[in-house]
């Protein structure tokens, strides 16, 4: 049985894929920037006014004990804003017009007045007030995104700021799915006793479509040998670059997907990780026209989802070369009494309200309800026998 730390190292030297695609911005969120981007612009462009107000160059009244300013002409956005000045004389400016030459401050108009076309400042604001400077937020030349970056919905005003009408991307990778298990029927058909619904194919789809990778959906696969070994060797010959194969990873009878991959040539790199849930976790890897890295997951819902979120996520990273798809860790502090055995990291379900972490009723691996009410996962070391009110604690949020 592998620690999670050290099952991840084996993802250490995956080579990253070098396919590409250009896309829309507006169809790029959640893709994965292929290449650095460098702005061929300043941004702001010019010097712009912050506010409505009166442009001015501020040693010219920097002295005065009742500053007063002739106002000579108006910026509006848009237009050029050539003035001439000369010393003592301002501009009206609009929010986004550009600053004349030579001012560098601009005061809003409901802090002066205007009569007869003299502006009175009865509190001078500090120098460079209400300008936002050419190049400070940007200079040309500057990266403005950069390799591995994810889009979201934030980066896609500088994209169309900077002329971007596309942007390259790295290709999806194709993640298929086999459910294994004699129990298992589809969603739509009639639940008879012993029978369960595939509920897992439906939540791994949901994760992968959650970090924006493609799913392929290659149906039930009974509990036998060949049938398995058929699921799979479509799985290749549709040139996924993951399989996830759900059930049949553990110790039982009719736990088949380790025969079935070492018959099949499958390097097997793990059979167990020391997670809770979780463990029954293998990952393997089959080299033929490409490589394709199968993971033999729990079938119990937790234990799948918790497999996909601290195992396969960062293979994916590795794959399509970012770090911006892992849960994010973060530190609170625990409410309530948790135990357990110092054998594994476990990952509880929890709910958080105002940095405290809570745990809520959980009755195993199988309890997807448990998993629908959950607003995250806290963690226990392996080293950890309990949790108390007050301890620290690291946690991360279910995206969405």
């Amino acid at each position: 049985m592998m620690e999670l730390e050290e099952a991840l190292k084996v993802f250490d030297g995956v080579k990253e894929i070098d396919d590409t695609e250009s896309v829309k911005i507006n169809d790029s969120i959640g893709r994965i920037i292929a290449h650095d981007t460098v702005s061929k612009y300043d941004f702001p462009p010019y010097d712009r006014s912050a506010m409505d107000g009166f442009a001015f160059r501020y040693e010219d009244i920097a002295a005065s004990p009742t500053p007063l300013l002739k106002v000579k002409g108006e910026v509006m956005a848009g237009h050029s804003g050539k003035i001439d000045l000369n010393k003592g004389e301002c501009v009206r400016i609009m929010t986004g017009g550009v600053v004349p030459k030579p001012c560098d401050t601009v005061i809003e108009f409901e802090a002066c007045t205007e009569e007869g076309g003299i502006v009175r400042i009865p509190k001078l604001p500090p120098k460079f007030s209400n300008i936002a400077f050419q190049g400070e937020d940007l200079k040309k030349g500057e990266y403005a995104f950069e390799r591995g970056d994810l889009v979201k919905e934030n980066k896609i005003n500088l994209m169309a700021s900077l002329g971007m009408n596309y942007v390259d991307v790295k290709r999806k990778l194709r993640i298929g799915v086999i459910p294994t298990g004699d129990e298992l029927i589809d969603i739509d058909e009639e639940l008879n006793y012993g029978k369960i619904r595939d509920s897992s194919k439906y939540s791994l789809e949901a994760q992968i479509r959650g970090v924006f990778q493609e799913f392929v959906n290659f149906g039930i696969s009974k509990d036998d040998e060949e049938s398995i070994k058929y699921k799979i060797s479509k799985g290749i010959e549709s040139e996924c670059d993951i399989l996830l194969i759900t059930g049949g990873s553990s110790m039982g009878d009719k736990d088949l997907t380790q025969r079935v991959l070492e018959k099949m040539g499958a390097t097997i790199i793990a059979e167990k990780i020391a997670i809770k849930p979780g463990m029954p976790t293998i990952i393997a890897k089959l080299n033929g026209r490409k490589d394709v890295w199968i993971f033999g997951m729990p079938g119990n819902p937790v234990s799948t989802y918790i497999a996909f979120e601290m195992v396969v996520i960062p293979l994916i990273e590795k794959l399509t070369g970012t770090n911006k798809l892992s849960p994010n860790l973060l530190e609170g502090t625990f409410a309530g009494t948790f135990k357990k055995k110092p054998d594994r990291v476990h990952f509880v379900p929890c709910k958080v309200e105002s940095g405290k972490v809570i745990p809520i009723r959980y009755n195993g691996s199988g309890d997807f309800t448990s998993l629908s009410r959950a607003g995250g996962f806290f963690i226990a070391p392996k080293e950890s026998s309990v949790l108390q009110t007050g301890d620290p604690v690291k946690y991360f949020m279910i995206k969405g």
